[in-house]
């Protein structure tokens, strides 16, 4: 009889374990979107004047009204112009448990206006990585798409391991750098509403190919 029930025990924690697992990293589709810079940091300014953690917010907006549109439970780290520390940004993905998690940032070069393109950055995963294997499976499933939707130059996936918001998010995690603000067709082209919406479409279908 006790040999049955410590089987049974053991059996129910195995379940409990899993269910927990599954649970806190990742079975959910909430999706968080996190605007880069803010406030009192601007990010990159353009060639053109403009700030990137306006464009940032822009964008992120539109990304996060598309996925609602869609049926996905969305998070915004900051809905204005309001600084937000990157820690706080990894926290409140981690505390919401997120499916994935999506840093939207504009690139930029010293001295050099001539590089355009899309890049992603994530988290290497032969790192024994804070948060997902997946991260390179969902960096070029996203850039893949970005591509296909804005006809953009490919930058390709960049390993980054010393960034706060992919080291320290337990859940597949990227930083989209949607242009290059020092160039200066790349800069017009991320101020327009239309080519912002071709970023996002492209964002969209590259996350709807990773989570389905």
């Amino acid at each position: 009889m006790r040999r049955k029930i410590t089987k049974f025990v053991v059996f129910i924690a195995i379940i409990v374990f899993f269910i927990i697992k599954k649970g806190y990293f990742g079975t959910s589709n909430i999706i968080v979107i996190d605007p880069g810079h803010g406030g009192h940091d601007p990010g990159t300014i353009g060639i053109n004047g403009t700030y990137e953690k306006d464009i940032n917010l822009e964008i992120s907006k539109k990304l996060y009204e598309k996925l609602k549109s869609m049926g996905y439970k969305v998070v915004l780290t900051r809905k204005t112009d309001e600084s937000v520390d990157n820690i706080f940004r990894a926290k409140l993905a981690n505390r919401k448990r997120a499916r994935v998690f999506v840093s939207i940032h504009c690139n930029a070069l010293e001295d050099n206006n001539s590089t355009n393109g899309i890049q992603i950055l994530y988290y290497p995963n032969r790192k024994g990585c804070a948060n997902d294997p997946d991260n390179e499976v969902l960096a070029n499933l996203v850039l893949e798409q970005a591509l296909i939707s804005t006809s953009a130059e490919n930058k390709g996936i960049v390993e980054r391991e010393d960034l706060i918001v992919l080291n320290q998010t337990k859940m597949p995690a990227i930083i989209v750098e949607c242009g290059f603000l020092s160039n200066g067709s790349e800069a017009s082209l991320l101020i327009d509403d239309e080519y912002q919406n071709m970023v996002v479409d492209g964002i969209v279908e590259g996350l709807r190919n990773y989570i389905k």
